[in-house]
């Protein structure tokens, strides 16, 4: 990650909005499943979840807000991916499953296989939802994901119909091989999407300071529930939460 850059390009985004509060992006604590980047900010760290503020879960939101997709019955979800570690894959799906059904978590059964896991998740207000996680992936292939939701009335996805990998904006095949451009910000050129959203995410705390306490208090749920998740795999028994 180029942090310099990404902390020069909070700073910009600080002063052309005019945020009052201030912070600086640093690498993630060593041990942590969440993003790779946390922020400083009045003295305390801040766990950043920025697959929150990523367009395609926010309109998939919206969906479901605005009840597009009537009485919601079922999430599936998968990811793909080679290098990262199961745990990381684990925390960003289980808390899409909570911030996309709008609903906090009740219970988690798991079954794993070395770098795969299946998950089946109950929501508190009846909510299933469907988890796929592989971090098994060959060197070199890139990240692939899909976010179903189902509903009554109405399916929503943040990936084309019939598609089988994401797709790019532009695809440039030279004699060097092929090479492929996706901007997802007008504002943040020249940074991958990571950085991007990693970026963003820094500056919608700032921009609503409240939302640090929130996202570290999701941060804390969601060890606890990645360690009990796994731990089902070994005891054949689901984990159940009456207050979450």
């Amino acid at each position: 990650m180029k942090l310099k850059e990404m902390n020069d390009a909070l700073q910009e985004l600080r002063s052309k909005y005019a945020v009052q509060a201030d912070g600086v992006l640093t690498a993630a604590t060593a041990g942590s499943f969440g993003a790779a980047a946390e922020l400083k900010m009045n003295g305390t760290t801040v766990k950043l979840l920025p697959w929150r503020i990523e367009r395609r879960f926010i309109e998939l939101k919206k969906l479901v807000d605005g009840q597009t997709l009537e009485d919601v019955s079922t999430l599936r979800f998968a990811w793909f991916v080679n290098g990262e570690s199961l745990e990381a894959l684990l925390y960003r799906e289980l808390d899409l499953c909570a911030f996309l059904g709008e609903s906090q978590i009740r219970s988690i059964f798991a079954v794993v296989n070395g770098k795969t896991a299946n998950l089946v998740v109950k929501l508190q207000d009846g909510k299933s939802c469907a988890v796929e996680c592989s971090a098994a992936l060959p060197n070199g292939t890139e990240p692939m994901d899909k976010h179903e939701i189902i509903a009554r009335r109405g399916v929503a996805c943040d990936r084309v119909v019939d598609s089988q990998v994401p797709q790019a904006s532009i695809y440039e095949f030279t004699a060097n091989g092929e090479k492929r451009y996706t901007d997802i910000d007008t504002e943040l050129f020249g940074f991958s999407t990571e950085e991007i959203l990693l970026v963003r995410a820094a500056y919608a705390v700032l921009s609503n300071p409240a939302l640090a306490d929130d996202w570290n208090k999701t941060d804390a749920k969601l060890n606890r529930q990645i360690a009990d998740a796994l731990a089902t795999e070994k005891n054949g028994k689901p984990v159940i939460y009456t207050e979450e």
